[in-house]
């Protein structure tokens, strides 16, 4: 048989050989194939589960992080500090975004919601923003839950609240002399609380974001990326006793209240958000298919980790006054 040998010196022994034959190197070599390709499998499986992994924590962490905040803000829509109860006798809504001045904020206290369902392709927020087509706006008006004792500091285009039980006064830092509401003892200034009117949505880049009004303008902040859609369902109270109801002809929760009196008897909302990792998850595909809100068998024909979120919340301060608690 043929072999393949090297030779080797020593100096006492002389010349000695040793060699492999051309069928050992053959299986020697196939076998450090195999090997390097088994390696090579299972580096590139660790590392897209990795990837896997990582782009499903980053969705989770989102999705909660949203739905514990909006959970958290629709429970202080109506908060106006220590006031029972208010109306300013408006009727109709004020536009958020052109009805800024002290009047009309004063008779948005009257509806602590607002919201738009299902945007049109094309459609801009008050900052000009342009929405995702198909999501929903929500408005939500309450007053700090941080107060001051004094007119010491306050901003002069910022607007602030300030409440006792039976009287507000609402209005910017520079008409701070109007702030004379007194504690039950006289003896201090009622707190004066900032007032906030912020809009939730989702921009065209799948960016769910917050515009507060700061100092008489809107501003414009991220709060999570990759969501798909966000939709809101309302909870009407038909009854007075706090709680969601039907009256026979009306649900008790609908897309969205059909008048200015549906908007004040809302005590409870239902929110939906289907939020995807920011990047593609390798060689995933997702065959889901979501049914909330009113969409039925929504699918996404792409490779990104997603989840549904659902989130139930109860406008606490407005409730529980209806129920006589």
């Amino acid at each position: 048989m043929v072999a393949i040998y090297w030779q080797r010196k020593n100096g006492r022994s002389g010349n000695s050989q040793q060699g492999y034959t051309i069928v050992e190197l053959i299986i020697a070599t196939a076998l450090g194939i195999l090997l390097s390709w088994a390696i090579l499998d299972i580096t590139l499986s660790a590392t897209g589960t990795a990837r896997e992994v990582e782009l499903t924590s980053e969705m989770v962490e989102n999705g909660r992080y949203l739905s514990h905040f909006l959970k958290s803000e629709i429970r202080l829509a109506g908060f106006y500090g220590r006031l029972e109860n208010y109306s300013s006798g408006a009727t109709v809504q004020p536009n958020p975004c052109t009805d800024l001045t002290t009047t009309n904020l004063i008779d948005g206290l009257s509806f602590p919601l607002f919201g738009l369902d299902e945007v049109a392709a094309g459609a801009t927020t008050c900052n000009g923003d342009r929405l995702l087509t198909g999501t929903d706006i929500l408005l939500v008006r309450r007053a700090s839950t941080s107060s001051v004792a004094t007119t010491v500091g306050l901003a002069a285009k910022q607007q602030y609240l300030q409440a006792t039980v039976t009287a507000m006064v609402l209005d910017t830092g520079a008409n701070k002399a109007n702030f004379t509401l007194m504690e039950k003892d006289s003896l201090g200034l009622a707190p004066i609380r900032e007032y906030y009117q912020n809009i939730y949505y989702v921009d065209n880049s799948n960016t769910f974001k917050r515009l507060r009004l700061i100092n008489g303008a809107y501003i414009s902040e991220p709060l999570a990326e990759g969501v798909d859609d966000f939709q809101v369902v309302y909870g009407i109270d038909r009854s007075g006793n706090g709680i969601p109801n039907g009256d026979g002809t009306s649900d008790a929760f609908v897309e969205l209240p059909a008048s200015a009196a549906e908007w004040q008897n809302v005590v409870s909302l239902k929110l939906f958000l289907i939020v995807s990792s920011t990047n593609p998850a390798p060689g995933l595909n997702d065959p889901k298919a979501y049914t909330y809100a009113d969409k039925v068998n929504v699918t996404f024909g792409d490779s990104k980790k997603r989840r549904l979120f659902t989130v139930v919340a109860r406008l606490t301060n407005i409730s529980i006054k209806r129920a006589g608690l």
